[in-house]
């Protein structure tokens, strides 16, 4: 078994650390709650005072007919030592979000996401920058693509956007960087863990006459929590702005990303149980490299009270892999678009328009070969390219009725023209196109100042390119998903909340028949997912803040033959039936600040019968901060229980591949702004 550092022997007494958090926030409760901290600020923020761009009209949350969620920068301050913002995301406990273990075990390059129920993987929803697309060209999202830090606000959407196409089925997350008002203000981190390793970053961010810039460089050089598994990144994220005129600005977004390290291989049941740590040895590790480059212009131009947007991306990918066999990989993207926004009255009513249009050209060459190692390649067994053409034209409205009632509306219409070539014998060619509309419609209502009703109907798209490439065939349909949402918002005195009933369904979903590597995705038939999600959270006047997420879904097949086998009416795979988080924490300008966060996740099953299941666990994490002057210091503890539990998994009973969560471990650092 590796060996841990001298983190993880600081942290051996587990019971020590549980008591000693515990004890620290009864102390300073009981402290504090004789004494009321005036200075306090009061968090109810009104709903229309929250302006979000993840829907491609700059509106307010009271105007959005879905339960969109947002991250201010206030909650990320809280949660400091997160190298990527997919990672303090996935603390900050988002209802109807869930992000599971990851796929490989292999630290934070992979994620996979589930939103509502919908199959859980790392190519299901769509990942910005400022509104710059950081889902790789063939819609993978990357982790280590996403390391920002100075973030002001996080946007996440968890309905398919008839706006952004086939790659937000499962929905939206924009992370928009803070805009510095100094000519020059900075900020500096870096963080140990007790699995081995750290990561450090620092950011330029400012403001001077005409220009607009913001620079952040960070490196990782991490262990995961199975043996011999290890990720080193380097990652650099450039935005530059420059304004024109009065009345246009240039912006250029650029990122390069390159990774290396060991994924872990699977455990049965039987060695998860003896020991979830271990890396069994197969004679060669699984390797990977990969590195990743985008560049992207934006002109904006307001044109009167219109605005026009242009913009053109482009995107490379290269990525290699020893799992048994050695892939190489290697992607460009190019990706032009262009709206207008027409903002004007439409007898009496404000009324917000926007047409737009957009073309993407996917190309990439796949080389498999038979191979002992990452190093040693011998015969070339597949050898093809992939041209992937796509089209689109949407339009969306939002027409403001009364000044409670919002009614919005949009049409999407996607073409896909997709070809394979082959270029050894035996090879796979095929060739297919592909067209479908996604409509959505919806309202929002002001009740009163403490109730924001809303409810809508969404639809959308995934084209068969967006799936692993060795696994895809060329008699896929697009997955047709349709999405039902009703419910309501607001705050209560010092309690912000919302609720969410929701029902989706997917037709034609994509699903893999077998974990045989010979196997290809075909259409699924009909799968749905009901169910609620709930958020609470306060401020009390003395320094107390609490929180609480809930998340029930129903997610199964209606209609699914695989193999001959009937599966209908069996459980999606992967995907908890109820998610549970609570934070409780404690803040004061002297002592800091303190938080308790349990998280429960419920039953899940691994295979399409439901005979390879999980039951619910409880992971406990717990978190340190406290600034002097300039300097954050920071200690964050996870999964204080040490609980073993799969993180991610498929196959049959006695042929199980399985991913345990990590167990105990904690991050220490600091950050520095000037």
């Amino acid at each position: 078994m590796q060996s841990r550092t001298s983190g993880a022997e600081l942290l051996n007494n587990r019971m020590q650390i549980i008591v000693f958090f515990i004890i620290t926030i009864g102390c300073l409760v009981y402290r504090q709650l004789w004494a009321a901290d005036n200075n306090i600020e009061d968090p109810r923020i009104s709903l229309d005072e929250i302006v979000v761009t993840a829907t491609k009209v700059a509106t307010t949350v009271d105007n959005i007919p879905t339960n969109v969620s947002v991250i201010s920068r206030k909650q990320l301050e809280r949660l400091l030592g997160h190298h990527t913002a997919l990672s303090a995301l996935k603390e900050a406990n988002i209802p109807g979000l869930f992000f599971s273990g990851n796929v490989y075990g292999g630290g934070s390059q992979d994620v996979s996401i589930s939103t509502r129920g919908s199959e859980n993987s790392n190519w299901g929803m769509k990942i910005m920058i400022n509104g710059i697309d950081f889902n790789r060209p063939d819609g993978v999202i990357a982790a280590s693509r996403i390391a920002v830090h100075d973030i002001e606000r996080i946007e996440i959407t968890k309905t398919p956007s008839a706006e952004y196409g086939d790659q937000a089925i499962g929905g939206v997350i924009n992370i928009i960087t803070r805009a510095a008002k100094e000519p020059m203000e900075g900020k500096a981190g870096i963080a140990f863990t007790s699995l081995g390793g750290g990561n450090g970053y620092s950011v330029l961010n400012g403001t001077q006459d005409k220009w607009e810039y913001y620079i952040d460089a960070s490196v990782q050089r991490e262990d995961a929590y199975q043996d011999r598994v290890n990720l080193d990144g380097n990652n650099v994220y450039t935005r530059i702005g420059y304004v024109l005129n009065d009345s246009a600005q240039l912006i250029f977004h650029g990122s390069y990303t390159d990774t290396q390290g060991i994924y872990a291989e699977s455990l049965t049941r039987d060695q998860l149980e003896s020991d979830p740590s271990q890396n069994p040895n197969t004679g060669a590790d699984y390797d990977y490299e990969s590195e990743d480059t985008l560049q992207a212009l934006v002109y904006q131009q307001q044109l009167g009270d219109h605005e026009f947007m242009a913009k053109i991306e482009y995107q490379t990918a290269d990525y290699q892999l020893f799992w048994g066999y050695f892939t190489h990989m290697d992607s460009e993207l190019v990706h032009p678009e262009m709206n207008i926004t027409f903002n004007h009255d439409m007898a009496g009513m404000a009324n917000k328009l926007v047409v737009g249009g957009e073309y993407r050209n996917h190309d990439y060459d796949v080389h498999r070969y038979t191979a002992s190692s990452f190093n040693d390649l011998t015969v070339l067994t597949h050898d093809f390219t992939r041209k992937d053409v796509g089209y689109a034209c949407y339009f969306q409205d939002e027409l403001q009725v009364t000044d409670s009632l919002t009614i919005s509306a949009g049409i999407r219409y996607d073409f896909f023209d997709l070809e394979q070539n082959s270029h050894i014998t035996g090879g796979t060619s095929w060739a297919q196109d592909k067209g479908d509309f996604s409509p959505k419609i919806g309202f929002t209502y002001q009740i009163c100042d403490e109730v924001n009703l809303f409810a809508g109907y969404n639809s959308g798209l995934k084209s068969p390119v967006k799936l692993p490439v060795f696994w895809t065939n060329g008699n896929l349909d697009p997955e047709k998903l349709q999405a039902y949402e009703v419910g309501f918002r607001g705050h209560l005195g010092r309690l912000n909340y919302n609720f969410a009933f929701f029902l989706q369904t997917v037709d034609d979903k994509f699903v893999l028949p077998s974990a045989d590597w010979t196997a290809e995705y075909e259409n699924a038939g009909e799968t749905s997912s009901k169910g609620f999600e709930m958020g609470v959270g306060t401020n009390f006047p003395n320094g107390i803040y609490t929180s609480a997420n809930f998340t029930y879904q129903d997610s199964k097949f209606e209609d699914f033959v695989s193999m001959g086998v009937d599966y209908s009416g069996k459980k999606v795979t992967g995907v908890p039936d109820i998610l549970f988080a609570f934070t409780l924490g404690f803040r004061n300008e002297t002592l800091g600040d303190i938080s308790l966060n349990p998280v429960y996740t419920g039953r899940r099953y691994f295979n399409f019968a439901n005979t390879n299941e999980d039951e619910g666990f409880w992971v406990l994490n717990a978190r340190y901060t406290k600034k002097i002057k300039q300097i954050e210091f920071f200690l964050a503890a996870n999964n204080l229980l040490d609980e073993n539990a799969v993180g991610s998994g498929s196959g049959n009973p006695g042929s199980e591949m399985l991913y345990p969560i990590s167990g105990i471990n904690a991050v220490l650092g600091m950050n520095v702004t000037f």
